[in-house]
């Protein structure tokens, strides 16, 4: 996929300055859900469009907030809406459903459905407004890019990697029918929820197998050590509870987006034990920048262009650059690894053996 855009042309997407600043629209609707205590909750979201700018077909950005999908809210992203609309992007910072839960196997993997389906809802609404509205925010509905930070990159993540039903572990699915199967309930059904790409800060995956060649490109940030978003692959905790879950975070994640031959970004944070602490108080350049090259090249030519960024993050092990193959796959008896070197390979199920 290739754009060519006339925009791409000039410091839009680099400079940080590019536009004076962003016009806020606060509080849009964008669709409607059974919030987790019961009754219905309308999903709202904030739009960061380029002061003063006058191009009618953007880019845009969504962007969720963290929280472990227990609290939070769209103010928390402010300050990502504010420097990518003067990037000159449309920002959109989203709601989705959260709430207290007792963290388990079951109540964690709902709560990840339900961001995912209330991102995707935010997504088809915006394409609807293009086809239907008329376009109120100038977009380009090709050009969308998904993302967050935290629970909202977990929300991201989901939304554009776990579309079959297939893929949803067979203990939770009448749960996931009751929601509404992948596509969820919460709004603007008819149109589509593919992103152009996924820009996640500190996100992880139920099962990086649900990544499969032709998907969505991603960029992903994360600190090495992270202690509430694994960087690798183990059980996930939630506010201090075990559940369980075992997920795959930004390192595994991209091994299995190389091997399968996906576009795709990463920076390390090599032996950091904080999470999202790039993002604290004043943001880390190095993040920033990272993010914002990703974006520029896949809104202007569909393509990460990683190979001009590697040399600001930790270099890619020989692990991550040679296939591993497994087969017979799928198997009840022997399974066999074929690799370009002697390795060793951990095999986990979705009960977490």
């Amino acid at each position: 996929m290739v754009f060519a855009q006339t925009e791409c042309n000039t410091t839009r997407y680099i400079d940080y300055n590019a536009f004076s600043g962003a016009d806020v629209t606060s509080g849009v609707t964008f669709g409607n859900n059974t919030a987790l205590g019961g009754g219905n909750v309308d999903l709202k979201m904030d739009v960061y469009e380029p002061t003063g700018d006058t191009e009618t077909n953007r880019p845009v950005i969504v962007m969720a907030f963290g929280g472990s999908f227990i609290g939070g809210n769209r103010s928390q992203v402010a300050f990502l809406g504010n420097i990518f609309a003067k990037l000159g992007y449309v920002v959109v910072a989203n709601d989705y459903r959260v709430g207290f839960f007792l963290p388990s196997q079951i109540s964690t993997t709902l709560a990840v459905l339900r961001g995912s389906h209330d991102m995707k809802a935010c997504v088809r609404y915006l394409k609807k407004t293009v086809a239907e509205d008329g376009n109120p925010y100038g977009i380009d509905p090709d050009r969308i890019i998904i993302g967050g930070v935290s629970a909202g990159a977990i929300s991201a993540i989901h939304a554009a990697y776990l579309n079959l039903d297939s893929q949803v572990p067979a203990y939770m699915a009448n749960d996931t029918a009751g929601l509404g199967g992948m596509e969820g309930n919460s709004g603007s059904p008819g149109y589509s929820s593919e992103p152009l790409a996924v820009l996640s800060f500190s996100g992880t995956i139920g099962d990086s197998s649900w990544i499969v060649p032709g998907s969505a490109p991603i960029c992903s940030i994360h600190e090495e050590n992270d202690g509430t978003v694994p960087y690798l692959t183990q059980e996930v905790s939630v506010s201090g509870f075990a559940t369980g879950l075992i997920a795959s975070g930004s390192g595994d994640l991209h091994i299995r987006a190389e091997n399968v031959g996906i576009d795709n970004c990463l920076l390390t944070y090599r032996g950091v034990a904080l999470h999202v602490g790039y993002l604290s108080g004043t943001p880390d350049q190095q993040a920033l920048d990272f993010a914002r090259d990703f974006c520029a090249n896949m809104v202007c030519d569909g393509t990460s262009d990683c190979s001009s960024v590697d040399a600001v993050i930790a270099s890619i092990s020989e692990v991550e650059r040679n296939t591993i193959e497994a087969y017979p796959n799928p198997t009840t008896d022997v399974l066999n690894f074929s690799t370009e070197e002697i390795t060793s390979v951990e095999v986990v199920d979705v009960t977490g053996r």
